[in-house]
């Protein structure tokens, strides 16, 4: 069994521990298994979840999650080859602001990027037509 951020869980199993645990429950796991462990995996999860798109602009998109007065960093760099974890956050295209529980959930389908904007529960800056064409590739659904 490959290993996820979230230990020796299988990827379906991790996907259903996101989509109905609660916040809390969700925010204890993550604490516990290491905040940053888990972005670490994560984020190179993703990067190879781009597949190559001759057609993309490339950019650098940054993502800026909260956990209650912490704050993670991160980014990705994208290109028409596909994505890599970005050295450093700096410089970027885009810029997606959201706390770390809501975040896992997007990924995990269970929540709408959309109803989060519109709640204001997330924030974009910067090439915003461009980060939703990115993110769009992402969700789990």
């Amino acid at each position: 069994m490959s290993e996820t951020p979230f230990g020796d869980l299988s990827p379906e199993e991790v996907l259903a521990f996101l989509r109905t645990a609660g916040e809390d429950e969700i925010r204890a796991e993550v604490r516990r298994l290491g905040v940053e462990r888990v972005l670490a995996a994560l984020f190179t999860g993703m990067a190879g979840r781009f597949a190559a798109d001759r057609g993309r602009r490339t950019g650098r998109l940054r993502f800026e999650l909260t956990d209650g007065t912490d704050r993670h960093v991160h980014a990705l760099d994208l290109d028409a080859g596909g994505a890599a974890v970005a050295p450093t956050p700096e410089q970027p295209r885009a810029t997606v602001a959201v706390d770390l529980v809501r975040f896992l959930r997007l990924g995990a389908g269970a929540l709408d990027a959309t109803g989060l904007l519109l709640t204001r529960r997330m924030k974009v800056s910067g090439d915003v037509l461009w980060t939703a064409r990115t993110m769009s590739g992402l969700s789990n659904t």
